[in-house]
């Protein structure tokens, strides 16, 4: 033993001598106290051991994917990632022809386009054709649209319907009467956008397309004279229609421009309107009503 251990040692025999303490049970108590104080110092180099290698006791786990402390500042340091841009969506139309400009115009033009073959076919004498044309207007498409001329503070032309179906049974003179009607149509129209106008247009084109593709046969035979007869009515005042557009914005003026080589492009399917066949095919018709609708939403 070294000094320490002798000194200890000393001491208890001192304290047996004067009676103060039991040797053996001072030795034992003794003996105790180093055991517990070597115990400790062992249990201490091991938790120094272990925390060079693994977790620390009692710490809480760290999660890797959780940014590292340098990458979060101050609330005036954050940078917040940018909104995402809102696309553009196309205008929502009604499709109701009271509020709905593209869908009124459109309706307006169908009748139009019926009296158009309506007055070419009286012109050339062909009276009991023609009579369908005038008579159809105001049996179906002018009845639908009642209510949206009340909604639109108009008194419509009913009274100018009626007199030219009146005169064209009886096969008297009708070209006044025409050229009064159609006036009437045209200041029922809504003043409106050349978007607008285009878009009812390519409306009336694609109509024109079923109504062909309807009539006439893959051989180009015409087997259903009126829907041939009321696809080239169509796309006729479609033409009339365009013919008073124009304008002075560059974008306009090439929309405009693009709509009228289509529209040329669909009335050379045509062969005239008592035609029994024709080379015009009914995709040629589809495929202008799709240009002039993208010319006409590239406006908006």
């Amino acid at each position: 033993m070294g000094a320490p251990a002798n000194r200890s040692l000393a001491n208890l025999a001192m304290l047996n001598t004067i009676g103060l303490t039991d040797t053996e049970g001072s030795m034992a108590r003794m003996l105790g106290l180093r055991m517990s104080w070597r115990v400790g110092l062992w249990f201490s180099v091991i938790a120094l051991a272990l925390s060079g290698c693994g977790e620390k006791p009692g710490a809480e786990a760290v999660d890797e994917s959780a940014p590292a402390p340098s990458a979060v500042s101050d609330s005036e340091n954050v940078t917040e990632a940018p909104e995402p841009i809102a696309e553009e969506t196309p205008e929502i139309r009604s499709g109701d022809p009271a509020d709905d400009d593209v869908e009124f115009i459109y309706r307006l033009g169908l009748i139009r386009g019926h009296l158009l073959s309506f007055i070419e076919l009286y012109r050339a004498e062909a009276y009991e054709t023609a009579a369908a044309h005038v008579q159809h207007p105001g049996s179906e498409l002018y009845d639908a649209l009642v209510p949206a001329f009340e909604a639109r503070a108009s008194d419509g032309f009913a009274g100018g319907l009626n007199a030219l179906a009146d005169a064209s049974a009886e096969r008297g003179d009708v070209n006044a009467l025409y050229a009064d009607l159609v006036v009437a149509i045209r200041a029922t129209a809504p003043k409106t956008s050349v978007a607008v106008k285009l878009l009812a247009i390519s409306k009336m084109v694609a109509t024109a397309a079923e109504e062909f593709e309807a009539g006439v046969a893959e051989d180009g035979a015409i087997t259903d004279a009126h829907e041939y007869q009321d696809a080239f009515g169509f796309l006729s005042v479609a033409r009339e229609m365009l013919a008073s557009e124009n304008s002075s914005d560059i974008n306009e003026a090439e929309a405009i421009a693009v709509a009228h080589e289509q529209l040329d492009l669909s009335i050379n399917a045509f062969a005239g309107l008592l035609a029994e066949a024709t080379e015009g095919q009914a995709e040629t018709i589809y495929a202008a009503a799709a240009q002039i609708e993208r010319a006409a939403l590239r406006l908006q």
